[in-house]
């Protein structure tokens, strides 16, 4: 059986609304069980991880989309990003005396900011967009940046099995989401109807149970159809999502080999040998004869 990971655009109404299914069955987890984290903070880059993926799959041209938080908490560190293929990573920096249970982020993350960077290179001027950390989900700050950013009501709605399912995930979903939008009224006489497609959606969107997204049982088509039918969908074509880091070995070389001599001697062993480990996929790479 195909594993679902996967993005699935659709519109709702006469295009008044356009949005996103992002379900990833374990795309996520793969990158996630590399990693000892507690189970909120697997939840938390769960979530994080699966926003990225559903706003970076609208580049139009290589690059890379990124979500970056810093804070002055117990996490100190929150990063996730995506290329315009599917490639999908990221890691959670936690302070060593880390000890919350909580999954507020904002009690987790403290003061900071957290930004959104889009950078096409060549094919576009690189965008970045920052709002300060002061919400309590990472879905909550991303509608924030949207409604304050770009002036689009939006609505995220994440689901994952990190904090509430302990048992038979194999038949389930690990994380997800469903992105709304409402769309620029592009006529002053068309703006009730747009205000009534947005609020159905909205009140649709929130009978949707955990259970039942995260099930393998319903594919995300029938998701789709299952909420919004009455005020019609168009779906689109999916997109796939896939669990691979950029580092290499080559990369890492290059950059040791660019350190100074102090430097080269501050982080060898006794050996002369220097290891690093990828933060996003915990590769170890152990490299010698510097001199």
């Amino acid at each position: 059986m195909t594993s679902t990971n996967h993005i699935i655009p659709f519109q709702l109404g006469n295009s008044q609304v356009r949005g996103s299914i992002v379900r990833l069955e374990n795309t996520v987890s793969e990158i996630i069980k590399r990693h000892n984290y507690p189970s909120n903070i697997e939840s938390l880059l769960a979530d994080t991880l699966t926003i990225t993926a559903c706003l970076g799959s609208r580049m139009k041209h290589d690059g890379i989309f990124t979500i970056q938080a810093k804070g002055s908490g117990e996490v100190h560190t929150l990063f996730s990003d995506i290329t315009n293929d599917g490639c999908l990573r990221g890691y959670v920096g936690l302070e060593d005396n880390f000890s919350k249970k909580d999954v507020d982020l904002n009690s987790l993350m403290g003061s900071g900011h957290i930004s959104f960077t889009l950078d096409q290179g060549k094919y576009s001027k690189r965008y970045q967009g920052i709002v300060a950390l002061e919400e309590q989900t990472i879905s909550k700050t991303a509608e924030l940046y949207f409604n304050n950013s770009e002036q689009l009501d939006t609505k995220f709605l994440n689901f994952n099995y990190y904090n509430s399912h302990k048992k038979n995930r194999e038949k389930m979903i690990s994380s997800g989401l469903i992105m709304l939008q409402k769309m620029p009224v592009k006529d002053t006489i068309e703006k009730e109807d747009y205000d009534k497609i947005w609020e159905d959606s909205l009140t649709f969107l929130s009978t949707l149970q955990n259970e039942e997204f995260l099930s393998n049982d319903l594919s995300s088509q029938d998701i789709l159809l299952r909420l919004f039918n009455e005020v019609g969908v168009t779906i689109y074509d999916e997109i796939i999502i896939k669990d691979k880091c950029r580092c290499s070995q080559a990369k890492v070389e290059f950059a040791i080999k660019n350190l100074s001599k102090e430097e080269l001697i501050d982080i060898s062993d006794e050996n002369g040998n220097v290891k690093v480990i990828c933060e996003f996929c915990k590769t170890e790479r152990i490299f010698s004869n510097f001199n």
